[in-house]
């Protein structure tokens, strides 16, 4: 099923994304119509990908980095489950804060990137439809994302 233009702007949508090089982030729509085509296309396979990154286990000795200015303003349980994520090797975005934008900001960043590659076949088949082109996690603090509608 399609996630429509309704949807977007009264649900937080959790998706996932790589960038040119295979690495994972997490975005964090907060109630934005900035939510990508190849999401939007089929909320089954959203919820395919949610639940394997959901059941993977957080490295907790791992160390990760919060971004001062993009996690100010943001709740102490939110930057947790940031964490959380980071702590699986994934960066970790969320939208501005600014109005009529399509950027999405760095909250936090792992300290040991999980790749595609490291994958299992049928999640790197998924998570290929997700590429974002002209995007490198590891050096932007913004992403700009074209939203579907």
């Amino acid at each position: 099923m399609r996630i429509t233009e309704i949807d977007l702007e009264i649900e937080d949508i959790e998706w996932y994304g790589i960038d040119e090089d295979g690495r994972i982030a997490q975005f964090t729509s907060g109630g934005s119509k900035v939510v990508p085509e190849f999401i939007c296309e089929s909320r089954e396979r959203l919820h395919t990908v949610s639940k394997f990154f959901e059941d993977m286990n957080p490295n907790t000795e791992k160390e990760v980095t919060f971004h001062v200015k993009a996690s100010k303003n943001r709740s102490e349980k939110y930057l947790q489950e940031c964490k959380i994520v980071s702590q699986k090797g994934l960066y970790c975005f969320d939208i501005s804060d600014e109005q009529d934008t399509e950027e999405y900001v760095l909250i936090c960043n792992p300290s040991c990137t999980l790749m595609i590659s490291d994958l299992p076949v049928s999640m790197q088949d998924i998570l290929l439809k997700c590429k974002i082109s002209n995007s490198n996690f590891s050096k932007n603090n913004t992403i700009l994302i074209e939203g579907s509608y």
